[in-house]
């Protein structure tokens, strides 16, 4: 009875994150779109800084968002996740907490 059951081959498409240039997709987006907004202002205003600004954030952030990747594929979730929880629950030290007042839900 166990011989007869049917196996299904699950590609490697289905599980894999999907990645552009080793990075998130949407962080390279976002890096792209910031990237070129920086260097179109540049250009319009000749503040050329902002140019060469656009061009190293470029080149020194997608090596990060690549290593970033590889570490962690679901990093961008874990850190926005821990973002919405620090509305929720109280932080690990009272020296964190104390900064700003943290309004905590009540489950009772």
């Amino acid at each position: 009875m166990i011989q007869d059951l049917r196996k299904v081959p699950v590609h490697r498409s289905l599980t894999r994150h999907q990645l552009l240039a080793g990075c998130d997709r949407e962080l390279f987006f976002v890096l792209g779109l910031f990237c070129g907004l920086l260097a179109m202002s540049g250009i319009m205003n000749m503040y050329w800084r902002n140019v060469i600004l656009a061009i190293v954030l470029w080149l020194v952030g997608i090596p990060i968002l690549a290593k970033l990747a590889i570490y962690d594929a679901h990093f961008k979730w874990i850190v926005l996740r821990t973002i919405r929880y620090l509305q929720v629950f109280l932080p690990a030290s009272g020296k964190l907490g104390s900064l700003r007042a943290v309004q905590h839900k009540r489950w009772d």
